[in-house]
């Protein structure tokens, strides 16, 4: 009996001891890289004061990402413009299997270096570390940065991570409003992010193409009366 208090009191001692990092350690395991079928850097200028003109975004369809290339090629005050496009249009998307996201940042500092890792994690949720090393801390000027991703539309989300902040960006499938069970008697309805409707004789489904971080809940707004049979 005495054996047997002796070897549990050395025992409890230990994982007393023990380091509160071995204990959590397989969640401080770094990621693995991603595969380039599943999201692919495009190598677009990091900096450039244009960017200025622009916001994160996620294109998912060939309309939308050509929307952008005609409103960047009206606009001004860009230092990289021709290199920018070369390098949006040089890797060719298909967006029935993959979308564009166009990450901007702003940094007070003109003479901050970023540096970014590979994307890490999983098939479905990735993580993307930057780093920064700020050379001048006193000048009040901005600079503006950007990143821009071919991601797989299987992937749910994207993380970019700075050490001080994480921000989330959420992929959507650019069929999301159409794959979604509707009611057959809705006739509009609000899918957590954009309003939608049935239009035409066919009932093609038109939606609003606002761009959401988060999403709500899916809410029909109008249901088919008698007086619309």
């Amino acid at each position: 009996m005495l054996r047997y208090i002796f070897t549990l009191s050395l025992l409890l001692l230990f994982m007393g001891c023990t380091p509160k990092s071995t204990i959590v350690l397989s969640e401080t395991l770094p990621k693995e890289p991603i595969s380039t079928s599943t999201i692919q850097k495009i190598p677009i200028p990091v900096r450039d004061i244009g960017y200025k003109q622009l916001k994160s975004k996620l294109f998912t369809t060939q309309k939308e990402f050509d929307n952008l290339l005609k409103k960047i090629e009206l606009q001004k005050n860009w230092k990289h413009k021709k290199n920018f496009i070369d390098s949006l249009t040089l890797l060719p998307i298909d967006f029935t299997n993959y979308n564009l996201l166009l990450y901007r940042l702003s940094k007070k500092s003109d003479a901050t270096v970023l540096a970014v890792d590979a994307p890490k994690g999983t098939k479905k949720h990735i993580i993307i570390e930057i780093g920064e090393d700020n050379i001048e801390t006193n000048t009040t000027k901005t600079a503006y940065y950007a990143l821009a991703y071919k991601v797989a539309k299987s992937v749910k989300e994207i993380t970019f991570n700075n050490g001080s902040k994480k921000e989330i960006i959420q992929n959507i499938d650019s069929n999301y409003n159409k794959k979604q069970e509707v009611p057959e008697e809705c006739l509009e309805w609000y899918d957590g992010c954009n309003n939608c409707g049935k239009v035409g004789p066919d009932n093609d489904i038109v939606c609003t193409e606002r761009y959401c971080i988060h999403h709500d809940k899916f809410k029909c707004t109008k249901w088919k009366s008698k007086k619309n049979e």
